[in-house]
C-alpha cells in the first residue's frame, strides 16, 4: 500500500509538471516543435508559387535554431531558394539601429529624453515648425511630426548614393505635427538617429554595427553598408537573387528590383535568415550575460513598453513594434521594392521568427505564418457598455504622407471612408473591423493588403474621433473643406488636361479655314496658340517629372523640371496680360470664347502647379 501511494504521488507530480515540460516543446500557438517542419512545409505549399515567389525562414527557441529552411524560386534562372541565399531586410534593419541607440544610452553617451539637436550640427534641421524638443523617444516612436518623404529614398545607381549626412540634407521633410502628438512612420527620423550614432561613436554607422553587433554575434552572412561594401560575399550573392512583385496570377520578377538606400540605417541590411536569427537570439532575456549590453537591465529596458495606445495596450518598445498574439511579441517588418521581411520575438518564451521573402508587399508568409506560430490574441473581456460605432464614421487619411512638394497632390487624394455596418462593426476602406473592446477593433478581413493590420484603436475627445491608430501610423479625420479642395483640384487638373487636345483641334480647324479664305493670322491667335502650347509643354514636363521621381532619380536631378514649372507659372500671367492688351486693339469676336477659355484654363493650371508646389 505504501509503495502504491509513492507511485501515485510520483504520477501526480509528473502529470502536474507536464504543462511546464510541454511549454518548451511547443510554439506560442501550440504547435509541437517535433511537428514544426511538417506544419511549415504544408503552410508554404499553399502559398509558395501562387502568392509568394520564395521565402527563407529561421526559427529559434531557447537559444537554439529549431528550423531553418527556404522555399520557392529565389535565384536567377528559376533555381530553388536555399538557406544560404541572402534577402533584403528592409525596415527590419531599424532593429539594429535601436539596439545601437540603447548601447550608447547604456554608456552614458546619449540621453533618450534629451533634445536630439544637442547631438547634431548647429542648424542641421531647418524645417521645424514647432519649438518643442524632439527626443530620441520621438524618433523611436515615429512621432517627431515629420511628413513622409517619397523621393531620394531609393537610388537606381550605386554612383548616385550619397553618404548618410548627404542623404539627410538632400531633402529634409517638413514638420507638420507637434512632437509626440501623432505617429507617422518616418524613415528620415530613423536615419537621423543613425547619424547621431555616427557622431557619438565616431564611426560610420555600418562600421559601428559590425563592431558592436555583427562581430560579437558572429553574423558573417549579413551586410548593412548601402552598397554592401562591408561584406563582398553578400554583395556577390545579392547580385544573383531575384526580387518579385505581385502579378495577376502569380508573382513576377521585378524590373527595377536592384536599388540602393541613402538613408541606409532605415533599411539596407541584407543577409541570410539563419544569420538574422542570431540577432534575435541575442535579444532574448535570460540569466546569462547579454552579448549586446554590459548590463542585462539595458536589454530588459529596451524590450519594455515605451509607448501605448492606451493603458494596457502597448504600441512601441523603444522602436520595437508590439505584436498582438497569444503571447507578448514584438519586432519589425520590412519592405523594399522587391523584398519583404518580418522579424518577431516572444521574449518571455525565448522564441523568435525570421521570415524573409523576395517579393514586395508579401503577406502570406511574413504576416500569415508569423500569426500561425504566435497564436491569436484574446481581447480582454469588457463588461461595460460599448460606445456606438456609428459615432466613428467619416472620412480619414493617413498621417504618414507627403505634405509638401510636388508629391503632395498624390498623397492628398489618399483618403478613405469609415462606414457604419452595425452597432459594433465598421468598414474601414473596404476591410471589416469588429469592436472587441470599447476602443479596439479587430480586422476580420475584406482587403488582403490590410491583413498586416490585426487591430486598430480609436481615440476620441468630446465624443468626436481624433484618430484611428495602428502600430506605426495614425489615421486622422479629413475635414469636408479639405476633401472638397483636394477632389476639386484633381478634377480641375483633368479638365486642364482634356482642354489641350480640344484647343489643338480647334486651332488646326481654324488655321485650315483661314488658309482657304486667305485670312492672315493675327497676334491674338498667335498668343492663344502660344498659351495652350505652353500648357501642353508643362503637362509633358510634369509627366516626365513623375516618371523620373518614381523611378528613383536623384532629387537634385529633378530641379530642371521645377524650373520649367516656375517659368510656366510666370509666363502665363504675362501672356494673358498681352492678350488682354491686344484685345482692345484687335478685338476678335468670333474667337472670343476660345480665347477666354484658353486664358482661364491656363491660369487655373498655373495656380494648381503653384498651389500644389510643383516648383519643389
Amino acid at each position: 500500500m505504501k509503495k502504491f501511494t509513492q507511485l501515485a504521488i510520483i504520477a501526480i507530480l509528473i502529470i502536474g509538471m507536464a504543462p511546464f515540460a510541454a511549454a518548451s516543446e511547443i510554439t506560442p500557438s501550440g504547435i509541437f516543435i517535433s511537428g514544426l517542419e511538417q506544419f511549415i512545409d504544408e503552410y508554404a505549399a499553399e502559398f509558395i508559387g501562387s502568392k509568394t515567389a520564395g521565402a527563407s525562414i529561421a526559427i529559434i527557441k531557447d537559444g537554439q535554431i529549431i528550423f531553418n529552411k527556404a522555399y520557392g524560386d529565389a535565384i536567377q534562372d528559376e533555381k530553388l531558394a536555399g538557406k544560404d541565399d541572402v534577402f533584403e531586410w528592409g525596415s527590419a534593419t531599424k532593429l539594429l539601429l535601436w539596439t545601437s541607440v540603447m548601447q550608447l544610452a547604456e554608456q552614458g553617451k546619449l540621453n533618450l529624453n534629451n533634445d536630439i539637436r544637442e547631438y547634431l550640427p548647429e542648424n542641421f534641421l531647418k524645417k521645424l515648425k514647432y519649438e518643442a524638443p524632439i527626443t530620441m523617444y520621438n524618433l523611436m516612436h515615429h512621432n517627431a511630426g515629420w511628413e513622409d518623404r517619397i523621393v531620394d529614398l531609393f537610388y537606381s545607381s550605386p554612383k548616385t548614393v550619397p553618404n548618410l549626412e548627404g542623404a539627410l540634407l538632400a531633402w529634409e521633410p517638413v514638420q507638420v505635427f507637434a512632437p509626440g502628438s501623432v505617429v507617422a512612420y518616418s524613415n528620415f527620423g530613423t536615419a537621423l538617429a543613425g547619424f547621431i550614432v555616427e557622431r557619438l561613436s565616431g564611426l560610420p554607422f555600418y562600421q559601428y554595427v559590425w563592431e558592436n553587433i555583427f562581430n560579437p554575434l558572429g553574423m558573417t552572412e549579413t551586410a548593412i553598408h548601402p552598397l554592401q561594401k562591408d561584406n563582398p560575399s553578400v554583395e556577390e550573392r545579392r547580385g544573383l537573387i531575384k526580387g518579385h512583385v505581385p502579378g495577376t496570377e502569380k508573382p513576377v520578377p521585378s524590373k527595377g528590383e536592384r536599388v540602393y538606400i541613402g538613408l541606409y540605417p532605415a533599411g539596407s541590411a541584407i543577409g541570410t535568415a539563419q544569420d538574422a536569427v542570431k540577432f534575435l537570439s541575442a535579444l532574448m532575456p535570460g540569466d546569462e550575460k547579454s552579448i549586446l549590453f554590459n548590463d542585462n537591465n539595458t536589454l530588459n529596458e529596451m524590450l519594455s513598453v515605451s509607448l501605448s495606445f492606451r493603458e494596457g495596450f502597448p504600441r512601441f518598445s523603444h522602436g520595437f513594434m508590439e505584436h498582438y498574439g497569444a503571447v507578448r511579441a514584438l519586432g519589425h517588418g520590412g519592405n523594399t521594392v522587391a523584398f519583404s521581411s518580418l522579424f518577431t520575438i516572444a521574449p518571455e518564451e525565448r522564441f523568435g521568427i525570421v521570415v524573409m521573402t523576395n517579393q514586395a508587399g508579401e503577406i502570406a508568409m511574413c504576416s500569415g505564418l508569423t500569426k500561425a506560430l504566435l497564436g491569436e490574441y484574446s481581447a480582454s473581456e469588457y463588461t461595460g457598455e460599448f460606445p456606438d460605432a456609428s459615432k466613428f464614421t467619416g472620412l480619414y487619411t493617413m498621417a504618414r504622407k507627403s505634405a509638401s512638394g510636388f508629391t503632395n497632390l498624390v498623397t492628398s487624394l489618399q483618403f478613405f471612408p469609415v462606414k457604419y455596418i452595425d452597432e459594433n462593426t465598421l468598414d474601414l476602406g473596404g476591410a471589416k473591423f469588429v469592436q472587441v473592446s470599447p476602443y479596439m477593433f479587430k480586422n476580420t478581413g475584406g482587403l488582403e493588403f490590410l491583413d498586416i493590420i490585426d487591430y486598430i484603436f480609436v481615440e476620441t475627445k468630446n465624443d468626436l474621433v481624433t484618430r484611428f491608430s495602428v502600430t506605426y501610423f495614425d489615421i486622422v479625420p479629413v475635414g469636408a473643406g479639405k476633401m472638397i479642395l483636394n477632389i476639386g483640384s484633381a478634377v480641375l487638373f483633368v479638365l486642364c488636361l482634356l482642354y489641350i487636345p480640344v484647343a489643338l483641334i480647334i486651332s488646326i480647324i481654324g488655321a485650315v479655314k483661314n488658309k482657304k479664305r486667305k485670312i492672315p493670322s493675327n497676334l491674338m491667335k498667335k498668343l492663344n496658340i502660344t498659351l495652350f502650347a505652353s500648357m501642353a509643354a508643362a503637362y509633358l514636363n510634369n509627366i516626365f517629372l513623375a516618371a523620373r521621381a518614381f523611378s528613383f532619380s536623384v532629387y537634385s536631378s529633378l530641379q530642371v523640371h521645377f524650373i520649367l514649372n516656375i517659368v510656366y507659372i510666370i509666363f502665363v500671367p504675362i501672356c494673358i496680360s498681352l492678350m488682354l492688351l491686344n484685345w482692345k486693339i484687335e478685338p476678335a469676336k468670333k474667337s472670343m470664347v476660345f480665347n477666354v477659355f484658353t486664358m482661364v484654363i491656363s491660369l487655373i493650371f498655373a495656380v494648381l502647379l503653384a498651389g500644389w508646389e510643383f516648383w519643389r
